[in-house]
């Protein structure tokens, strides 16, 4: 049935929290400032910078860029750990460069793609910087298996826009029910797919709950499960 399957980045096969505490870690080791933080400080950071990052997003992208979320949360980070917020500004010039090259799988991932690789065309849709999203394609090496690869900041259309699943049917030569796409988001990724007529796999991992999210095509725990549910038994 389904010719291709395309997914999202951050949540569906990368953790993005895993992403930003492996570039949190590399920082503060490179910075010697280690030592001298408590074992959980990667969740005082996430959280510092989860709100942030949720406020630029509230106020639609006008209250801060890019630049500024980090080195607040930086700024914050270190007044919170009593050490010299001074050190915002390069520390968070460090984190972004680590962070473009951080690739940190969810379980399966890996693998799920270089089973499917064997049967479908494979491709990324993603909301996001070029840099970051290209930069950690590249590192966790995945680059070669991907048929397409949009990203939001590249191609200036964003997820719900269905413009670029769009753009990815069109680059694939494919027509819609020829694709299946795989994320994390209702609000993002299914409301894009359904606006583009495009078949959507919920991937929906414990602990988390959507006994309210709408009917789709599929809904996974593990990544691991697509395998099961393409074969042609299923």
């Amino acid at each position: 049935m389904y010719q291709a399957i395309l997914f999202d980045l951050d949540d569906t096969l990368f953790s993005l929290r895993g992403c930003e505490a492996q570039a949190l870690q590399r920082t503060l080791d490179e910075a010697r400032l280690l030592a001298r933080l408590p074992i959980n400080f990667a969740e005082r950071y996430a959280a510092i910078s989860s709100a942030y990052w949720a406020a630029r997003t509230a106020d639609g992208y006008t209250q801060y860029t890019r630049e500024q979320v980090i080195e607040l949360s930086w700024r914050d980070f270190l007044s919170h750990h009593g050490l010299d917020a001074a050190l915002s500004t390069g520390l968070a010039d460090r984190f972004w460069a680590a962070f473009c090259q951080s690739a940190v799988f969810n379980p399966g991932a890996r693998e799920t793609l270089r089973r499917l690789s064997l049967s479908y065309r494979l491709g990324i849709v993603t909301n996001g910087y070029l840099d970051s999203q290209r930069g950690r394609l590249n590192a966790a090496r995945l680059l070669p298996m991907l048929e397409v690869v949009l990203i939001s900041e590249e191609v200036g259309v964003a997820k719900p826009d269905p413009r670029v699943f769009e753009m990815a049917l069109s680059k694939l030569g494919l027509p819609a029910d020829a694709l299946l796409y795989v994320g994390d988001s209702i609000a993002y990724d299914y409301q894009g797919c359904h606006a583009a007529g495009i078949d959507f796999c919920h991937y929906c991992p414990p602990p988390r709950e959507d006994a309210e999210s709408p009917p789709v095509k599929f809904r996974i725990s593990r990544l691991g499960e697509l395998t099961d549910l393409l074969s042609p038994e299923a």
